[in-house]
């Protein structure tokens, strides 16, 4: 993981357990080779055009550039995410949550820890790529202060879609 530029609290999160129901031991942490097995079975429940193991390994060889994390509750991968750190930008590369943990704030819970972290990067915003017809996520985007910045258009293949660029500044 790369140093943290500073020390202090972040302005960018929703608290330590926001949204997070009380149901089991919750931990945060980098992903590993073990975890590989159930973060690309979940990449698959997920997402029409997943990726494969092999591009998890090429991520987890990347770091620090690559920060991939798992969430897991009473050890049961709930989540994950991998985000790209590249001179003061971050970009939000992929998340997941699993669909019976779906709309009870796992996916905030990881978007607060993403945004600290670049925060303490020294990150000036974070971009990420959306479906355009993913009207949830780009909701919970929304709710964090991202907005539209762009169409690329036949990003996403299976089926074809274009993405909807969000970008998020993390300037005070």
């Amino acid at each position: 993981m790369l140093e943290s530029r500073d020390s202090g609290a972040s302005p960018y999160t929703h608290g330590e357990d926001a949204g997070i129901p009380p149901e089991g031991d919750i931990a945060f942490r980098a992903m590993t080779v073990e975890d590989l097995p159930e973060v690309t079975e979940l990449e698959r429940a997920c997402f029409a055009d997943p990726w494969s193991r092999a591009a998890f390994e090429s991520e987890l060889r990347a770091a620090p550039t690559s920060w991939c994390r798992v969430m897991r509750v009473s050890g049961g991968l709930v989540g994950y995410m991998i985000a790209w750190f590249i001179e003061d930008e971050a970009h939000l590369a992929n998340i997941a949550v699993s669909p019976p943990y779906r709309r009870r704030g796992f996916a905030q819970w990881m978007i607060d820890r993403l945004m600290r972290e670049a925060y303490m990067q020294g990150s000036r915003m974070i971009i990420l790529e959306v479906r355009a017809s993913n009207a949830g996520a780009i909701a919970l985007y929304e709710r964090n202060g991202f907005t539209a910045g762009g169409i690329r258009k036949n990003y996403y293949n299976h089926p074809r879609e274009d993405a909807v660029v969000m970008i998020r500044s993390l300037r005070l």
